[in-house]
């Protein structure tokens, strides 16, 4: 019998205890041990020279007494669920018999445990004499709770699905994408729910399962859902949202309020229209012309078409606006804006980053203010008011875009890159041609001879894409570069930076009805008109 790292010897000689090497002990749990089994009156001098020595042999450290001998002892440790029991046994003191296959079980039995019995573990216990361990003897069964049935979304709309969130909840933020369906296209697939199974545990008793709940595919209007009530389909063409937790197509998408958590991100492939406003975080890009009636807050907010914001965008230096072609708005603080046309605000920009292709205007009030940021313009910057009495640090910068410069860099090595695979196409379409005049093409060759005019066809369109948009570049550009100007109907402050076609001009003293533009290779003041 052996534990942590000793062993206890019941002789006629006495009681011997051999410490073994490498394997731990310490006078606290001999003494611990020794206790629970009775053995009070040993010498404590041996059993701590033994710790510190460990001798190969058993070392005496009390006499033996006849009546201390006393059967093994089983212990029994049941988990708190009940769903395992081990056993520790004790050995005996003296000449008595390890506890059998039989006495194991019936103690289990005594102690209620009836299901699980692990008979090999039995064995092992009574056949190997594992002493003041704890072996688990039995196992009981956990019950197999069921399954909900599920709902599979079979459109690309992920955050349009309901992402549960906890008990009969959702995160709302995640049900406003826009995905364009078409008549019979199956949106979504319901996989029946699964039963459970009962468990029982090592003292007989049986646990009850959960079952599956069920639940009905998210049918809305213009949705149809399948004889076998497994699968949902679009009953007309249009665009999917979601309310009141079910799928509705609609040929139209309009927001009749906010967009924020009661509505979620937008993006549809044509044209949206936003009643109210556009809360922080929030997303919206419309395929066509995008309005907001109400305020754009640190929203993200993309147009195919024009963008237009009756009110006006309060950014907090997170809001992002692109549009394909013009921006409408009332004013604009601290947000990005972009613009492939031009930008029109009726009251201010104020510590922005605003860029447009065309024209940057601040002219439908009388403060028509521009103060702070950064202003990029391809034709022309104007506005009542540029910079403010403060000094505040305000850039302005028409001609060239630094985007189109970036564009024509990229476009050209990409022509350069094509042109090249072109050249290689050509080279071995021309072999393999000279092969085919003297009857020696075989089949495969002609195979890839087949391939390579494919591949000549597709580089030639996409040479004619890139020749056509450098083209269209470089008329940009150069329009850019002859009516680059900045005009200031009223005051223009001291702190603003005008930049021209790479001339920098800085303003150092107040300028009324002032037009900055390129005279003679250098930036001039000129009369607004």
């Amino acid at each position: 019998m052996s534990d942590q790292g000793f062993e206890l010897q019941v002789r006629k000689e006495g009681i011997f205890v051999k410490i073994l090497p490498d394997e731990g002990g310490s006078l606290a749990e001999i003494a611990a041990y020794l206790r629970e089994r009775q053995i009070e009156d040993y010498d404590g001098q041996a059993l701590l020279k033994a710790l510190q020595e460990r001798p190969a042999e058993p070392v005496r450290i009390a006499d033996r007494r006849p009546e201390l001998d006393r059967p093994a002892e089983i212990q029994v440790q049941i988990t708190e669920d009940a769903l395992s029991c081990s056993l520790r046994i004790l050995p005996p003191l003296g000449p008595l018999p390890w506890p059998s296959v039989d006495a194991l079980k019936t103690f289990l039995k005594e102690h209620g445990v009836v299901e699980g019995v692990d008979e090999k573990a039995l064995a092992d216990l009574a056949n190997q004499k594992i002493a003041k361990q704890w072996v688990r003897v039995a196992q009981g069964r956990p019950p197999v709770h069921g399954k909900d049935a599920a709902i599979d979304y079979k459109i690309d709309l992920h955050q349009l699905r309901p992402r549960d969130v906890g008990e009969s909840r959702v995160d709302m933020r995640e049900l406003g994408t826009v995905v364009n369906v078409l008549k019979g296209q199956e949106l979504a697939e319901k996989t029946p729910p699964v039963a459970g199974e009962e468990g029982i545990t090592v003292l007989g008793k049986v646990l009850k399962a959960q079952q599956g709940k069920d639940k009905n595919l998210p049918s809305g209007s213009n949705t149809v859902v399948s004889e076998d009530k497994l699968h949902l389909f679009a009953d007309a063409d249009g665009h999917v949202s979601v309310k009141d937790g079910k799928l509705h197509v609609s040929p139209l998408f309009e927001v009749k309020g906010d967009v924020d958590y009661g509505v979620g991100n937008i993006q549809f492939v044509g044209p949206v229209l936003v009643k109210g406003a556009v809360r922080e975080g929030f997303e919206v890009h419309a395929g066509g012309d995008l309005f907001v009636e109400g305020v754009v807050e640190g929203a993200t907010l993309s147009a195919e078409g024009n963008l237009q914001i009756k009110i006006g965008v309060r950014g907090i230096g997170k809001a992002d606006l692109q549009a394909k072609k013009d921006v409408n708005c009332g004013y604009i603080d601290q947000a990005r804006v972009r613009a492939g046309g031009d930008v029109h605000v009726g009251e201010a920009i104020i510590h922005s980053d605003v860029g447009a292709r065309g024209i940057v205007e601040v002219l439908g009030s009388k403060k028509g203010q521009i103060v702070g940021g950064k202003i990029q313009a391809g034709q022309e910057v104007v506005c009542e008011t540029l910079g403010s009495e403060m000094g505040t640090r305000t850039e302005v910068s028409v001609g060239v875009l630094p985007e189109l410069v970036e564009e024509r860099k990229r476009l050209s090595e990409n022509l350069k890159e094509l042109q090249g695979k072109m050249a290689e196409v050509e080279t071995n379409l021309g072999y393999l041609k000279k092969l085919e005049s003297g009857n020696m093409l075989d089949d495969q060759k002609r195979g890839l001879m087949v391939r390579l005019t494919k591949a000549k066809f597709q580089l030639q369109a996409q040479l004619g894409m890139i020749n056509d948009r450098l083209k269209a570049l470089d008329g940009e550009m150069e329009r850019s570069k002859l009516s680059g100007r900045v005009r200031v109907r009223n005051i223009c402050y001291p702190g603003v930076s005008v930049t021209i076609r790479g001339m920098t001009y800085v303003v150092r003293e107040t300028q009324r009805f002032a037009c900055f533009l390129v005279d003679a290779g250098e930036i001039k003041v000129k009369s607004f008109e």
